[in-house]
């Protein structure tokens, strides 16, 4: 899953890898509910699920396509599928008695709800029916559980990676993307473009991904041993310095005003599709966006440059997933169980992630034909098994952590507080969560 709302003076996205395959039969058969019922579970006759998902249009029509696959092979156990990609609806339904049967979520979101109850534990129903956990991606995996609870599995996994417009940066001399970030800094000035003092080019938008940049410097968010976070570590403030240089090179009114007039992400008017941008930090899913609305566009994906004096942090990353759980106070469990083990088994996973453009989380999906014509794929997947990609500190303080990093880091872009201070707003507001 993937977020559909751009904030253009923060990029904070997420990205990692992995599955299709096989499976055993009964699983490619499609996974006949009835059958499940034989082998111990309790479903009840002919109920209707409702599934909540956060996905609209095109990717929307690509899971009610699974949801009717689905209908079809279980006459018992009908899903009604409904796009809603307010999540405090979710949660407004589910502390008010009447959740969704199913629903999805990004896993960041998973260990603060399970910890507070509105998910449900899922390890009995995966212990009782023998699903491989090992088959997962481990950093997939960990961001739906917590202390040894299995509250979410994930269909998705979601990296960043750098695309850059060649012909613009042939215009400009260069025959291949920036390497190392020195060299990112330098493209970003040689590409971007001002005329009577007002932008009309950027060779990068300067409000860029913190998350990613910060694993390129080594920096961490969360001291699991002192239970302390860490939004002043050294790795952290480079990176926001490293946006900071950037954003003040162009200031403010200059860039609010140039964004003002940029085209909407999913459209042909995308900023990187229609040569306003002439690179892009973004997910995996956008070479599939760009097949769509911009076919012509003659683009390269490299690796996040790297910082050339920690040179062993070469292709870092942040990752982050999109997942299904079962939300508390459900009434048919069994059910709903039965559906969302049926989405995550590989042939499922391959033909919705395949559709999307977007990595799954199963190491027996990796070589699904289906994947065969996903522009980029190959990319990502090579990348994805990079060592030095990491993911949000997966705690129950993980949402309000972000929230307040994402106000602060926007505040010190513009220059109302200073980088310390904003750090330190950080630190004092989510420490007493921690505690």
């Amino acid at each position: 899953m993937r977020k559909k709302v751009i904030g253009w003076s923060l990029v904070c996205i997420l990205i990692f890898t992995i599955a299709a395959g096989c499976s055993n039969n009964n699983e490619q058969e499609g996974g006949n509910a009835n059958s499940d019922s034989n082998n111990g579970g309790d479903a009840p006759e002919k109920v209707e699920l409702s599934f909540w998902y956060g996905w609209t249009g095109p990717e929307a029509e690509a899971l009610e396509k699974l949801i009717a696959k689905w209908n079809e092979a279980n006459p018992n156990i009908q899903v009604k599928g409904l796009s809603q990609s307010d999540y405090q609806k979710q949660l407004t339904a589910i502390t008010g008695g009447n959740p969704p049967d199913i629903a999805s979520q990004f896993g960041q979101n998973v260990v603060p709800w399970g910890d507070r109850g509105a998910m449900m534990p899922l390890d009995e129903y995966i212990s009782r029916d023998g699903v491989d956990l090992n088959d997962f991606v481990p950093a997939a995996l960990s961001s739906s559980q917590s202390d040894g609870v299995t509250y979410a599995l994930p269909i998705a996994m979601h990296v960043s990676m750098l695309f850059y417009n060649k012909d613009i940066l042939a215009e400009a001399g260069y025959d291949g993307p920036p390497e190392t970030i020195s060299e990112l800094k330098e493209y970003i000035t040689a590409l971007s473009v001002e005329e009577d003092g007002r932008l009309t080019r950027l060779g990068l938008w300067p409000g860029m991904d913190a998350y990613t940049f910060t694993y390129a410097y080594g920096g961490s968010f969360y001291d699991e041993a002192s239970k302390e976070v860490t939004p002043d570590h050294p790795g952290v403030k480079s990176a926001i310095e490293l946006a900071k240089g950037i954003w003040d090179q162009f200031g403010s009114d200059n860039l609010d005003r140039f964004s003002s007039g940029l085209g909407q992400y999913a459209s042909a008017q995308n900023p990187f599709f229609s040569g306003k941008y002439a690179m892009t930090i973004d997910g995996e899913w956008l070479p599939t966006f760009i097949k769509q609305y911009a076919p012509d566009l003659n683009y390269g994906i490299a690796p996040i440059p790297y910082d050339e004096s920690n040179p062993e942090l070469k292709n870092a990353g942040n990752v982050t997933t999109s997942v299904f759980y079962i939300p508390d106070g459900v009434k048919n469990p069994d059910a709903s169980w039965q559906f969302l083990k049926w989405l995550i088994e590989p042939e499922q996973m391959a033909e919705f992630t395949a559709a999307l453009g977007n990595l799954p989380t199963r190491s027996s999906a990796f070589g699904n034909p289906l994947y065969n014509d996903v522009p980029g794929f190959k990319e990502f997947l090579d990348y994805s098994s990079s060592p030095n990609l990491q993911s949000f500190p997966a705690t129950p303080f993980a949402n309000e952590y972000m929230t307040e990093f994402g106000v602060q880091y926007d505040a010190i872009l513009r220059g109302k507080v200073s980088l310390e201070e904003g750090l330190q707003k950080v630190k004092e507001e989510i420490q007493p969560l921690v505690e």
